[in-house]
């Protein structure tokens, strides 16, 4: 029988922030997520466990509940804010951004140009939440 704090009652959280940002994705195929752990944005968009060979820069934030695969869970995300940004490539992948390499600003459009080729810790802004073709408006986790 689950307990109104979950199915146990074990302290995960020490301590968290009262004005974070928090976002709902849906657990990767053939994925388990669980509270507390670290996760990344998958090419689809979906969350799957950062691994041994994940990076930070890879890293989005930390699931707040278990989830299984086509579940979701809200994710306690490291970025600030979500924009609304156009891709400047074909083909953009969820995850690590920067921007755009022709321009930071389309005036024409009104939207910030991001692209996801060569995506350093010095030129991240942050992560796409999904892909997208050239000239596609995507949303965009800011760091």
């Amino acid at each position: 029988m689950p307990y109104q704090l979950g199915d146990t009652t074990d302290s995960t959280f020490l301590k968290l922030e009262s004005q974070k940002l928090f976002h709902e994705f849906e657990v990767a195929t053939g994925q388990t997520v669980y509270k507390g752990q670290p996760l990344y944005i998958s090419d689809d968009g979906e969350v799957t466990p950062l691994g041994t060979t994940g990076t930070t820069q890879q890293c989005i934030g930390i699931s707040m509940h278990d989830g299984e695969a086509g579940e979701l869970v809200t994710v306690m995300m490291k970025a600030f804010a979500i924009i609304w940004a156009e891709c400047e490539t074909d083909s953009l992948a969820a995850g690590p951004v920067r921007i755009g390499s022709t321009g930071v600003y389309n005036a024409t459009t009104g939207y910030v140009l991001i692209d996801d080729a060569s995506v350093t810790h010095a030129n991240q802004i942050g992560w796409a939440i999904e892909g997208g073709d050239d000239g596609d408006v995507v949303r965009v986790a800011i760091l």
